[in-house]
């Protein structure tokens, strides 16, 4: 357990583990208030500096952090609010966080099949979703938002578009937001109040 309010996190851009490679990580305050001891919790996001630095979080990492602790984990987060690291959703809530920070998106549109009509949604920060593309129905996070396009990171790799990359889990893109789908394409359990065609 590590409690939120102790201190400002931090992302420490560092080889912590040893492989060679820098990685982003998370610093976070101990339960403890007076232990001056810090958690280090490594990401799979790759540093984009080569020297080592610890960076403190924008109010736009701790908005998505706290949103989507509310809307995966229904945790509402406030000076007494603790969490359990080793809760692999809150890992991954994380990772979410520090590839929107630290991952620059690619255009999606090289990735993206033909438009599927459907109902669409309002969107919104945090909102899970889910993108067309030419191998399938690709997961994703939305991490930013604007008029006209959305910055999502994905849950799902994207292999085998023609002439594009591959991309892994936590890769971000930019896709317009009428290319974003419903979370129900995705590979997701439906909520009650969902009507699958």
């Amino acid at each position: 357990m590590t409690q939120l309010a102790k201190h400002p996190l931090r992302w420490r851009l560092a080889d912590v583990a040893g492989t060679g490679v820098q990685q982003v990580n998370v610093v976070m305050p101990e339960l403890d208030v007076h232990s001056q001891h810090e958690i280090l919790l490594s990401t799979d996001i790759p540093s984009p500096h080569s020297a080592i630095e610890d960076i403190g979080w924008t109010d736009d990492d701790i908005s998505l952090f706290h949103l989507l602790l509310r809307k995966m984990l229904d945790l509402e987060v406030d000076a007494s609010a603790t969490l359990d690291l080793s809760d692999s959703d809150v890992v991954d809530i994380l990772h979410v966080v520090a590839a929107a920070h630290f991952i620059e998106p690619c255009n999606a549109d090289v990735f993206l099949a033909g438009d599927v009509v459907t109902i669409m949604s309002e969107l919104d920060i945090g909102d899970l979703a889910a993108i067309h593309t030419e191998v399938g129905y690709k997961s994703c996070i939305i991490s930013a938002l604007d008029s006209i396009e959305a910055t999502c990171v994905l849950l799902e790799s994207i292999e085998g578009c023609a002439g594009a990359q591959n991309l892994d889990v936590y890769d971000t893109l930019v896709v317009n937001k009428h290319s974003i789908l419903p979370a129900e394409f995705g590979n997701v359990i439906p909520g009650v109040d969902c009507t699958i065609h």
